[in-house]
């Protein structure tokens, strides 16, 4: 796959971060259901550091074809190291932390909601 092939792999996650942030500001209580259900087992921890990895690798991938490079090389090392810090955090201190961010006030959810849907446009923008 070529880099610029990649770069339609980071406008279809642009396009998945910005559904999710949608999600966020229209149905905020669906969102919290959402990422604590996928938070319920260790496939879903392990899913979630896989993801991590493929984003982190296909930004720095295509991260010289994009309209921002050292934006996309920085989140692709963001991602990377976030993807190895996991394992070390461990699955019940993660999982608690998504507890806690379940609880956040619905308008909390949507501040959040926004920024993820303004990295997803970022993406999307800066893959094209």
């Amino acid at each position: 796959m070529g880099e610029l092939e990649l770069t339609w792999v980071v406008a279809l996650f642009g396009i998945t971060i910005i559904l999710l942030g949608v999600l966020g500001l229209v149905r905020p209580g669906n969102l919290i259901r959402l990422v604590l259900g996928a938070w319920q087992s260790r496939k879903g921890f392990y899913f979630s550091i896989g993801i991590r990895v493929v984003f982190g690798i296909v930004l720095l991938l295509a991260a010289s074809q994009s309209r921002f490079p050292e934006v996309f090389r920085v989140l692709g090392i963001i991602s990377l190291v976030a993807a190895m810090a996991a394992p070390f955090l461990g699955f019940h201190r993660l999982q608690r932390f998504v507890q806690k961010w379940s609880k956040r006030s619905l308008g909390r959810i949507r501040g959040w909601s926004v920024m993820v849907f303004a990295l997803g446009v970022f993406l999307f923008y800066g893959s094209l």
